[in-house]
């Protein structure tokens, strides 16, 4: 077997491999999660509680010690009524390819030591974005609903720098899952091809193997420095401007490491199909051409048609032999002169 096709397939298939692991991290609750982008903790603004005040003219939002708060209170036959509720979002979401899940710190938020625990993962889908604002958004106004208030970033004084990371997070993410679909595509053929060479002498899934993998290399470069792009600007808009309202940011380290993993290895694979393709020993058996043991005559070139035309004598191998060239003890006729010096050894052989 020769090794550099299976070098060049193992390459492909732990790429692909990788790939795939990648791609579908966080597809469940259990499956790979520690495979994510990047994550976000906020306990902070989870656990903040709002009360609604109405009837004393002031409809007023504000962040005070680290609580977001509808200042204003309401007093309706001396009685003083007032409601507290929470946004309705999770404690810590995890960000993935596909997809991304939420769930909360055990055992508690507040413990420095707590580790988060997710318990709850969307449906996977090539269109899913993970958009905080969003998020955030919606749970806003479910709880401006309950309160009977009108919520809204401006009261909240939410930093214009996490809006901004979460807005290139929806333009990058879509190109990054074209991307990544056309590589892990262009891997499987290559993956194909490699054991298409391994049983075949042919140079055509040799080629096949380059085309495929230079693609692949291309689009998954493309889609790991997009990656890598996204969450260096999710986890540093977040973190620099999040810090007063209690939001931070961290990335996912093993997703980097194991798609440029894959980045290497499929460079491996492009660079051994290459040199095998280019200065590699020739695919087919090229056996010399050997004259007839009883004949040692010069070959016979082509000849142009107008000198085929042309009648010409023959050469003298080409005419009957004399009968006194004959050997008279074998079956066999000496067609070279044993009179001639330079071939006589070779007819002497035949006698």
């Amino acid at each position: 077997m020769r090794v550099s096709p299976l070098l060049t397939l193992l390459s492909a298939l732990a790429a692909t491999a990788l790939t795939f692991i990648t791609f579908l991290g966080g597809y469940t609750s259990t499956t790979l999660p520690n495979v994510d982008l990047f994550n976000l903790n906020v306990s902070q603004i989870a656990h903040t509680n709002f009360n609604n005040g109405t009837g004393n003219g002031c409809n007023c939002v504000e962040f005070v010690n680290g609580t977001l708060t509808i200042n204003g209170t309401a007093v309706i036959n001396g009685t003083l009524e007032v409601s507290f509720a929470q946004l309705d979002i999770s404690e810590y979401y995890s960000v993935y390819a596909i997809n991304y899940c939420e769930g909360k710190y055990l055992p508690s938020y507040q413990d420095d030591n707590a580790s988060p625990v997710i318990l709850h993962c969307e449906t996977p889908s090539l269109s899913r974005r993970f958009d905080l604002v969003t998020i955030m958004e919606s749970a806003m106004k479910r709880l401006g609903d309950a309160l009977g208030e009108d919520i809204s970033f401006d009261d909240l004084d939410w930093p214009n720098g996490i809006t901004s990371a979460f807005v290139y997070v929806q333009s990058a993410g879509s190109a990054m899952i074209v991307f990544y679909l056309i590589g892990l595509s262009c891997l499987i053929l290559e993956s194909l091809a490699a054991v298409w060479t391994l049983f075949s002498a042919s140079r055509t899934p040799v080629k096949l193997i380059l085309i495929t993998s230079v693609i692949a290399l291309l689009t998954l470069m493309i889609t790991a420095s997009l990656a890598t792009a996204i969450i260096t600007i999710v986890v540093n808009g977040v973190n620099a401007n999040g810090e007063e309202i209690g939001v931070s940011a961290q990335q996912g380290s093993v997703f980097l490491a194991l798609i440029w993993i894959a980045v290497a290895l499929l460079f491996v694979s492009t660079l051994t199909t290459a040199i095998t393709l280019c200065v590699g020993p020739g695919r087919r058996t090229h056996t010399r051409l050997r004259q007839q043991d009883a004949y040692d005559m010069p070959s016979v070139m082509p000849m142009p048609m107008p000198m085929m035309l042309k009648r010409r004598p023959g050469a003298y191998y080409m005419q009957t032999p004399d009968s006194n060239y004959w050997d008279a003890f074998s079956s066999r006729r000496m067609l070279v002169d044993p009179r001639d010096d330079e071939y006589y050894g070779y007819g002497e052989e035949f006698r």
